[in-house]
């Protein structure tokens, strides 16, 4: 039977607005029409039913109700059980908000994302002084829907970042191998997760794992499906390294770089495609320095 994934929808609706909301992934990766079509939807705002539709598809159209201004509703669309685990809130309002966004950095420790407790944090504690360069990566781990390297929910980055925890085991260990893990949220924002940590040794580069900090972009950015807001993302972690630098210690952050640029790229020091050509071209606009 299809189960769906994830869906997508705007945060923010006007009140008396028609919207529309789609199922965006599945367990299935090319779902027969006939499934498609068997997707029912439910919209609550909190624990009230606002509309429950049976056998309406992907694509979801809803008016919004002008009496539900100043609250929320959550959608989930599903096959079986309707469940906040894959669905998305809309804040209802008089009138949208035009306003340029400012974006921001959200940084997820361990304790946030639950890091599974079975499998204890590695790498030895190496002072930040010690710190003199940055090696970007990507994890090759897509989103599984049309914007493969940009990711929707907090929810979705703290199950990605579980993953990351055991998925290699075999050969670099039970725990995430990269100091952070960076999530190019569709937002704008762009969410940080703590991997073995600026703290620690890492295992993303080899000969490279003490004094440098391992930053890796959740995705596959050999695939062209560039995040909307990716070069401000990039700029945005420029600015979170200059922070570190210069107000967390690490004071030599930088001293070691390749030539016209501030960051290295993991194919720098290993015959790899690794972190993908999209990241490579753009890596100059990560300047902390």
């Amino acid at each position: 039977m299809l189960l769906v994934r994830s869906v997508s929808g705007p945060a923010q609706v006007k009140g008396g607005s028609k919207i529309t909301y789609i199922a965006t992934s599945f367990n299935m990766s090319d779902p027969p029409k006939s499934e498609l079509k068997k997707i029912n939807w439910l919209v609550k705002a909190g624990s009230k039913t606002i509309k429950r539709a049976k056998n309406i598809g992907q694509i979801f159209e809803f008016k919004i109700p002008k009496d539900l201004v100043g609250k929320e509703i959550i959608i989930m669309p599903y096959r079986r059980t309707a469940t906040q685990v894959v669905s998305v809130i809309s804040n209802i309002v008089e009138e949208l908000d035009t306003s340029p966004r400012s974006n921001k950095i959200i940084f997820l420790t361990r304790d946030q994302w639950k890091a599974n407790s079975k499998y204890p944090r590695r790498g030895t504690i190496v002072d930040p002084i010690v710190r003199t360069k940055v090696f970007i990566h990507h994890t090759v781990i897509i989103d599984d829907d049309n914007t493969i390297n940009e990711w929707e929910t907090i929810e979705e980055v703290k199950k990605q970042m579980k993953v990351l925890q055991t998925i290699r085991k075999n050969d670099l260990g039970a725990d995430v191998p990269y100091s952070i893990v960076a999530f190019c949220m569709a937002n704008g924002d762009l969410v940080l997760g703590e991997g073995r940590g600026v703290n620690r040794s890492g295992a993303h580069t080899s000969g490279h794992n003490t004094k440098a900090l391992g930053i890796s972009f959740q995705g596959n950015f050999e695939k062209p499906s560039l995040p909307k807001h990716f070069h401000s993302q990039l700029v945005m972690l420029g600015k979170w390294l200059r922070n570190l630098r210069e107000k967390e210690g690490f004071v030599n952050l930088g001293n070691e770089r390749p030539w016209g640029r501030e960051v290295f790229a993991h194919s720098d020091v290993k015959p790899t495609a690794c972190p993908g050509e999209y990241i490579h071209k753009s890596l100059d606009k990560i300047r902390y320095l």
